[in-house]
């Protein structure tokens, strides 16, 4: 091919008027065809300027060609669009370029999709750690409209307290889900300091359940294999809430307390705790809430308070945030009544190909193409994100 577009003003002084220096080739990737590599060898004159002052050379202005790259704009739109569903290596294969190349491409367009699409922060916040495509992450929740802000590539605290500071609106964050999770209370402590740290009551009742269960394996080591095989199910009624258990499942639940005075101490610590979540409302100041977390623990007798070691071990350093839950906050909802972290791992899962989780958040966070204005979004819907999660 040979450029035809006339050289203009001196890319260098300005000036007008310049004189013939020679011709030279370039070789430029082009879009491949039908699963060929395509290469155009493009021949383009150099000219000098003819002003005294500047005498230097210029090439004419190759059209179509992405600026600092060997290859035209059609194919950088190309490898972005397949980088959402395709490995880099595939891709480079097919268009025969460097595997670098095609990772430093698709950077490019994502930084450029961060400086268009600006995620809006929210009232309630949860961040919640996932372990998906082979790596740990973290994943950003909006619990006050149910939306996904954003998946973030490794747990470290730099990335996280720069992707909260990063938030549209940060400052009107109240209150933010971290879990047992020290990263997270540190970045909170640092992008969001006027946040309010929780622990959300999932993330409590987990701790319990694994005490509850080491008291309910004592209590099954204990019995005879016929009363073990009575005791099937257990497991299901133990972990569900006292409001959905029916008159003969409460039967059953008493009858296996009996037997086991221990296990059935267990449970009412563990109900106790949770029943207070269903009465947030109660407590104006969080000090209210310790105290009535501590006088269960104290109504424990010493058989069935060593299968708590975890949460026991937990209350010192946590107590404040899981007391934190029980607040008058604004905007307030636990992240677990938006969505599990066994739902986000599959959501995650689903959207990526394994080997690239900056391709996996492009799709899942930003529209197919670049938008011609910035614009601010509160995230991406769970709803529309989680749909194929649901039988057919």
């Amino acid at each position: 091919m040979e450029c035809q577009v006339t050289p203009g003003a001196c890319p260098h002084c300005g000036g007008k008027g310049a004189k013939s220096w020679g011709r030279r080739e370039q070789v430029i990737a082009d879009v491949p065809r039908r699963g060929r590599a395509v290469q155009l060898t493009i021949t383009f004159k150099r000219y000098r300027c003819s002003s005294p002052s500047c005498r230097k050379t210029f090439s004419q202005s190759l059209p179509a060609v992405a600026d600092h790259r060997a290859m035209t704009q059609r194919l950088c739109r190309w490898v972005c669009e397949q980088a959402l569903d395709r490995t880099y290596v595939s891709i480079a294969a097919e268009a025969r370029l460097d595997e670098k190349t095609v990772r430093s491409v698709f950077a490019d367009h994502l930084a450029k999709m961060r400086q268009q699409v600006r995620t809006l922060a929210a009232p309630c916040l949860a961040i919640v750690p996932v372990t998906a495509l082979n790596g740990e992450r973290y994943v950003i929740l909006n619990t006050t409209h149910g939306m996904l802000i954003d998946v973030l590539e490794h747990r470290q605290e730099v990335g996280l307290t720069q992707t909260l500071k990063a938030l549209k609106g940060s400052e009107k964050v109240g209150s933010v889900s971290i879990g047992f999770d020290p990263i997270a209370l540190a970045a909170v402590h640092d992008a969001l300091p006027q946040a309010i740290p929780f622990i959300d009551p999932g993330e409590v009742q987990a701790v319990l359940m694994q005490g509850l269960l080491t008291a309910r394996a004592a209590a099954r080591a204990a019995m005879t294999p016929y009363s073990c095989r009575k005791m099937s199910g257990d497991v299901e009624l133990l972990e569900a809430s006292e409001q959905s258990l029916t008159e003969d499942q409460q039967l059953r639940l008493e009858g296996w307390f009996h037997q086991s005075p221990a296990l059935g101490e267990a449970y009412e610590f563990k109900r106790a705790v949770m029943a207070l979540y269903g009465s947030a409302q109660r407590f104006d100041e969080p000090h209210l809430a310790v105290k009535s977390i501590e006088a269960a623990w104290s109504s424990l007798g010493p058989d069935s308070a060593h299968h708590f070691s975890s949460f026991h071990r937990l209350w010192p350093l946590w107590g404040r945030y899981i007391a934190n839950a029980f607040c008058p906050i604004e905007g307030l909802r636990f992240a677990m009544d938006v969505a599990t972290v066994g739902e986000l791992q599959q959501i995650v899962e689903r959207s990526g190909r394994g080997n690239s989780i900056q391709a996996v958040r492009a799709k899942m966070l930003f529209p197919p193409s670049v938008p011609v204005f910035s614009m601010s979004v509160p995230g991406a819907s769970l709803t529309r994100l989680r749909r194929p999660l649901s039988p057919k």
